[in-house]
């Protein structure tokens, strides 16, 4: 057996060995049940050292070509020709009858549900999309989040990639609690989970204190991906409607007075969708209201670092003496979405009932991104980061702003956000998702339909923008798009 090595081609000598021998097995020049020359003898002829023989071999093996037995010689096998895919294969089992009621309903919104970017057809991607919440991937600090990677996996090595605390990785606890205790939150490490993303602690925090039997009161509209999860998991909901101010507590109140109530959802600073900040009193009447009916508040921060208009009120936590409120926060809409650090901090046992359900359902969050997280921190590079956003979408939220009034029709209403990402829109007409994507994409633009934001809605006069993931050249040709399809619109009513 003659095999060619060429000691001057940049491919791995090892790598020639297994190309070489895949090929003689392949064309039959060794045939099946062959043996092969041991390690040492291969070696020797091929003036290599043995262990680069040793890898070969092993790759052949788990490549399904050679069979070897302890104390004999590697043997050719007939390896298992590929299946190939079979698209028109059934099932035995019917899935859709299999499934939960709940889980069949939920499917029935995940195969329909786009939000924030509705792809449907090729002028769809010539469209200027000023839906999604993400942040401009333009704007990720990927050097400096690179050198944090790159020092754990320095510092750590493995540890860095091994199962963690179940609460999180410790050190990133209490980063998050030094910087909490900046918005006047006293809490303790202890009193934290880190989950993944803001949506898990969502998640958690329902299937810990949503029962069948009690309603979870929010706000009306509200975030979109809290609506699917409270159904399916056969909660009722309870619509209080957002005013200028915030949510309608009057409503909320006689409510809790009405009904047995799970919890009490709020996004006090630039609220999705709508991008209404609440003032002070509203935060201090809201929480002696659920301080009354002993309704725990779950107040979502996802948005909190993004003030870059005035000053903000403190969070609804900073001021709770009796710890009735949950708060939740994320890296993600100031850093990478795809980073899903999230945060909740709230009565110590509490935390530690939502750690249980965190535990069986997924064991830990991932280790090297905690540790990572926290030497970003460490070293100053979120702050740095909140420096540049700010300054970056002060600009483009102003120029945002402006274009709509000079290219937005007079019937046509929006909210002027402190802050955030997005702006509410009202328009003269009541249109469903397919209704508003199939004229608006006539203009060459997406927008995020209200009707996500409301339960149990088809139609809606809303819509929502956000500035989150485009530049300033975006922003302003894809709102003088929208301007010309809203006067379009009015012009129909």
């Amino acid at each position: 057996m003659i095999l060619k090595i060429d000691r001057d081609s940049p491919t791995p000598i090892y790598r020639q060995i297994i190309d070489e021998l895949k090929s003689l097995i392949d064309q039959g020049a060794i045939g099946i049940n062959q043996s092969l020359p041991s390690t040492r003898k291969l070696a020797e002829n091929l003036g290599v050292n043995r262990s680069t023989v040793i890898r070969a071999y092993e790759e052949l093996q788990a490549l399904g070509y050679l069979h070897s037995k302890p104390g004999s010689y590697n043997t050719v096998q007939r390896r298992r020709k590929e299946v190939e895919y079979n698209p028109e294969r059934q099932s035995l089992i019917s899935w859709d009858q299999a499934s939960t009621a709940s889980a069949r309903e939920l499917y029935k919104i995940f195969q329909r549900y786009s939000p924030e970017s509705p792809i449907h057809s090729k002028l769809d991607r010539k469209a200027i999309n000023i839906a999604q919440l993400d942040l401009d991937s333009r704007l990720y600090p990927m050097d400096e989040f690179r050198r944090c990677v790159n020092q754990v996996l320095l510092n750590f090595g493995s540890e860095s990639l091994s199962y963690g605390c179940y609460k999180g990785y410790q050190p990133l606890r209490e980063s998050i609690a030094q910087r909490l205790r900046l918005h006047s939150i006293s809490v303790s490490a202890e009193e934290i989970l880190i989950t993944n993303g803001a949506q898990q602690a969502i998640d958690l925090i329902i299937r810990l204190l949503a029962d069948s039997d009690k309603a979870v009161a929010i706000e009306v509209p509200t975030y979109a991906n809290i609506i699917p999860i409270l159904q399916f998991n056969g909660v009722k909901i309870r619509g209080i409607p957002m005013r200028k101010e915030g949510m309608d507590l009057n409503l909320l109140e006689k409510a809790l007075d009405r009904d047995k109530v799970s919890f009490v959802y709020t996004i006090p600073n630039f609220q999705n969708p709508t991008g209404i900040t609440t003032n002070h009193q509203h935060r201090e009447k809201l929480l002696n209201i659920c301080l009354k009916y002993k309704a725990p508040i779950v107040e979502d921060g996802f948005e909190e670092d993004m003030k870059y208009f005035g000053k903000v009120p403190l969070p609804i936590k900073s001021i709770d003496d009796q710890n009735i409120v949950i708060y939740l926060g994320t890296f993600s809409k100031a850093l990478f979405p795809g980073l899903r650090i999230g945060w909740v901090t709230a009565d110590k046992e509490c935390i530690n009932r939502l750690t249980s359900i965190k535990r069986f359902s997924d064991l830990t969050s991932g280790n090297l991104v905690q540790m990572t997280m926290h030497e970003f921190l460490k070293n100053g590079y979120y702050d740095l980061q909140l420096k540049r956003l700010h300054r970056i979408f002060r600009k483009r939220m102003q120029l945002a702003l402006k274009t709509m009034e000079n290219y937005f029709p007079s019937r046509v209403w929006w909210a002027r956000p402190p802050g955030g990402y997005t702006i509410w829109v009202k328009i003269p007409k009541k249109l469903n998702e397919a209704q508003l994507h199939e004229f608006m994409t006539k203009y060459g633009v997406i927008v995020s339909p209200g009707s996500y934001y409301f339960p149990q809605k088809k139609y809606s006069d809303y819509f929502r923008i956000s500035i989150a993931n485009l530049n300033e050249e975006e922003i302003q040709e894809g709102l003088i798009r929208l301007g010309k399809a809203l006067y379009r619109l009015a012009r129909r009513m």
